[in-house]
């Protein structure tokens, strides 16, 4: 009987998968990896939020809490934009687009309220071991990936993956703050003053910056509007010719 080695049993099981339609459609189709993205987003979001709310409670810990208030209200608005996308096309794609826009002035709410807390009370994350590391090459990856994905989907020209990828972006630039803090407890020596300095700092560089993503949004959204104003009034002209 002929004997098959490991490895081409694998590969050839790789390649079985990769030939599926579904995991060939996520690699080839944009927009399919940009809907399947917003349910994980929205899925992790979720799950995050319950092991924020737990550790809350086990710790008595008010940071804690307000993460989760902060990843609660984000998860919320991940959940409209899965609802309104899978609505098609009876939903106005532009309109979500906006209202997310406005939505992240009320997320800067309790996203200040981290930051405050954050410096009153000098709270921040700590990592055990080596594990900082493979947190900074998580943190650093998702924030480029992120920036990336704002340019890729914004030329699919769905309103709706656009806003997802936003708040994608808001979601790493809080996840860039919590390694500052981590990175600064496990090896400044300059004390708790510098320490409360740089997260003041940096936590209100990224709740203006988040304002100024909310204001270019809207005003994006205006624009795109005024585009498909000026479309429809060319195109009602020409049928009247």
């Amino acid at each position: 009987m002929r004997r098959t080695k490991p490895g081409s049993d694998r590969d050839g099981l790789i390649k079985r998968v990769a030939d599926t339609p579904l995991v060939r459609c996520y690699v080839t189709d944009l927009a399919f990896r940009g809907n399947v993205s917003i349910y994980q987003g929205m899925v992790v979001n979720f799950i995050y939020v319950v092991f924020r709310v737990a550790l809350g409670i086990w710790y008595t810990s008010v940071w804690f809490i307000s993460m989760a208030v902060y990843y609660l209200v984000l998860g919320v608005m991940r959940l409209y934009l899965v609802v309104s996308y899978r609505r098609g096309e009876q939903v106005d794609q532009l309109r979500c687009y906006r209202r997310t826009a406005w939505s992240l002035f009320p997320l800067n709410v309790p996203m200040g309220g981290m930051m405050v807390l954050m410096v009153l009370t000098n709270s921040g994350y700590t990592y055990p071991g080596y594990v900082i590391y493979a947190s900074a090459l998580y943190t650093f990856y998702t924030l480029i990936t992120s920036i990336i994905n704002l340019a890729k989907y914004r030329k699919l020209g769905s309103p709706i993956l656009s806003a997802a990828k936003a708040l994608n972006f808001v979601a790493a630039l809080m996840s860039i703050l919590g390694l500052q803090t981590a990175m600064i407890a496990q090896f400044s020596t300059e004390g708790e003053g510098y320490r409360m300095l740089m997260n003041a700092l940096t936590g209100g560089f990224i709740w203006a910056f988040v304002v100024l993503i909310a204001v270019y949004m809207l005003r994006h959204a205006r624009a795109l509007e005024k585009g498909e104003k000026e479309a429809g009034a060319v195109e009602q002209a020409e049928e009247q010719v």
